[in-house]
């Protein structure tokens, strides 16, 4: 389930998932890049698996944005809860330069310190989601209390330039829009976000084309690929298994945890 973060939270977070994988065995799963980084608890006797290092995640753990796909596996059932930071939410409450969590796994308490340790343990404690997201909005309102990094509004605004055009657009054009230096842009995009400019958008387009699935599933991907801006359907294809590692169809056919969570 999805939850809204308190509004004094809402320029860092954009929202909590949690989620309990019920089954037996191992499953494995892959996580795809959607713009944003997050913070992860695991409640399970059984471990998560990143199959790319085959080492096993920490019980609580930060990741930054992606730029490929990453698979996992999990063993045996298990609760999850994952804090979804807005692009800026993870260096703005950190301080941290953004390009050093891109593909990365670091434990949480190397990022938020040893009191996210006690927050994993009453989030374990809890009875219910409400409680759970309680305890969420009081940690995280603790941190914003203190905090010295504001959002660079050149940052600000051309995250909301491209957002209004679903990603459709290109990076000079912005830049020329909102009057600042490409390669500044491109600085401020590494240190502040983790990924490229121009990949930022490639992942707001992929998603708003994965809205248009979700939103009209009886229209063709074709259409559906075209409106959102690929030239044709083997645009669309090669550009959704850059990101994906599989086509769309094959996509819509998965089970989903998330939007970019995908049983594989």
């Amino acid at each position: 389930m999805q939850y809204a973060p308190s509004t004094n939270l809402s320029k860092y977070i954009k929202h909590y998932l949690l989620f309990e994988i019920t089954n037996y065995g191992k499953k494995r799963y892959r996580h795809f890049a959607n713009g944003h980084s997050g913070l992860v608890f695991s409640f399970s006797k059984k471990e998560l698996i990143s199959l790319q290092s085959k080492n096993s995640l920490p019980e609580s753990f930060v990741f930054g944005q992606v730029s490929e796909y990453q698979d996992f596996s999990v063993h045996g059932p298990t609760f999850i809860v994952i804090v979804l930071f807005q692009p800026l939410g993870l260096f703005t409450l950190t301080g941290t330069n953004s390009i050093l969590f891109t593909n990365r796994v670091e434990d949480a308490s190397s990022v938020f310190g040893k009191e996210v340790l006690r927050l994993k343990e009453r989030l374990f404690f809890s009875s219910n989601a409400i409680e759970v997201v309680g305890f969420l909005n009081s940690f995280f309102t603790e941190k914003i209390d203190g905090l010295t990094h504001g959002h660079n509004p050149y940052v600000l605004n051309f995250i909301s330039f491209g957002l209004r055009n679903k990603g459709n657009v290109l990076v000079k054009d912005i830049c020329k829009e909102l009057g600042v230096n490409e390669r500044r842009i491109q600085r401020l995009f590494s240190e502040q976000i983790g990924v490229s400019p121009k990949k930022f958008l490639t992942n707001m387009k992929l998603h708003s084309f994965l809205g248009l699935t979700k939103r009209r599933s009886q229209s063709s991907l074709t259409k559906l690929g075209f409106e959102a801006g690929y030239f044709d359907q083997a645009h669309l294809i090669r550009e959704f298994k850059k990101t994906v590692g599989f086509n769309p169809s094959t996509y819509l056919k998965s089970q989903r945890l998330a939007v970019n969570l995908v049983q594989i």
